[in-house]
């Protein structure tokens, strides 16, 4: 089996005015690569912390030419005149179209708020925050341009790549933590509509959080789960957000029962095809010391046993890191994408580690 070996730690895009989140890299196919990422106002000059629920926030797109140089200024993906656009996922389908996910929060003032419910999330003491609609948008030039965001009429939030199938359909994994499960939706015409398509229920006690697909050469698909429990205390038999998997032999129509897997991290889990055909898995680390973790997996992801973590990096300040997405360069070289923040100005940027593959042994 094989591992991944930190070479350098990468600025790829920091603005002190804003805060970035949530990046999410892709390959074109033509070979360069676009990374979408959520970015929304540096609130610090008029509140004490940092809130990843914000009216102002849009989805942003950055460009290179090999995944080294990356573009000084993001163009914008997707802005939304009432709503705060969250988690922008980027997906390359066969054909050329950049596929891409999103949700959105609608933010009002608490006097404002209609009827509570129970998703609504306190800002700063201010405001509330309400979880809208998932969407999908597409581009046929590379993301230079974007067709009109289309609903996801699916209960859930997304973070996490979608799955093309053999047939040109698509699935997407959704998650609402008011129902704790994951909720699969398909599209057969390129998400111009969508269909509820499966259901993963949660299990152990867990929350099942922000799941990421990946579809083996076997054509098996597999959700990589992110859990949570914040009802115990965590052990080392019971940790407090374990990975789960769960499995489809079927195109997703249903799925076994989920199984805990021995890595943790309550940050999701990025799955990456290697020209090698094995399963590269990215996550954040968010147990001190805190940093980005990997695991080089076979493609079936069956030996898990064979596999041996990685530690890219273990000097982070807190918790409020990680969301990787990887992308394998056209040298070989792979670079984990992040967010992260350091002492100088606790900004929260767009962070990469640059990494080789080496064998075991």
């Amino acid at each position: 089996m094989r591992r991944l070996e930190p070479i350098d730690h990468l600025i790829l895009y920091k603005d002190t005015n804003y805060n970035s989140f949530f990046p999410s890299a892709v390959k074109r196919t033509d070979g360069q690569f676009v990374l979408g990422f959520r970015q929304a106002p540096d609130r610090r000059r008029t509140e004490e912390k940092i809130s990843h629920i914000d009216p102002s926030s849009r989805a942003m797109l950055l460009a290179s030419a090999d995944g080294e140089v990356w573009d000084a200024e993001p163009a914008v993906l997707y802005d939304d005149y009432l709503c705060g656009v969250q988690d922008p996922c980027l997906n390359q389908l066969r054909d050329g179209t950049l596929f891409a996910t999103f949700f959105m929060w609608k933010v009002f003032e608490q006097e404002d708020v209609p009827e509570k419910q129970s998703g609504d999330k306190p800002i700063f003491g201010k405001w509330i925050g309400r979880r809208k609609d998932a969407h999908s948008i597409r581009s046929t030039d590379g993301g230079r341009t974007w067709d009109t965001p289309i609903p996801i009429p699916v209960d859930g939030a997304i973070r996490g790549n979608s799955v093309e199938l053999g047939d040109w359909s698509i699935l997407t994994p959704l998650y609402s933590p008011e129902t704790t499960r994951v909720n699969i939706a398909r599209t057969e015409d390129r998400g111009r509509t969508w269909t509820e398509h499966a259901v993963i229920e949660s299990c152990d006690g867990y929350t099942f959080e922000e799941p990421n697909l990946y579809r083996t050469p076997s054509g098996k698909l597999v959700a990589f789960i992110r859990t949570r429990n914040v009802s115990v205390q965590p052990t080392a038999d019971k940790p407090r957000s374990p990975l789960y998997t769960s499995e489809s032999t079927d195109g997703g129509r249903t799925w076994s029962r989920p199984a805990a897997r021995p890595y943790y991290s309550p940050s999701p889990f990025h799955a990456l095809t290697l020209d090698s055909g094995h399963l590269l898995l990215t996550y954040g680390y968010r147990s001190s010391p805190f940093g980005i973790r990997a695991v080089v997996l076979d493609a079936e992801c069956e030996r898990w046993d064979e596999a041996e973590e990685s530690v890219l990096r273990n000097d982070g300040l807190s918790l409020d890191i990680g969301y990787t997405s990887a992308i394998q360069l056209n040298n070989g070289r792979v670079l984990v994408t992040y967010y992260y923040y350091d002492e100088s100005d606790v900004c929260r940027y767009i962070a990469g580690t640059m990494c080789r593959l080496s064998s075991l042994g």
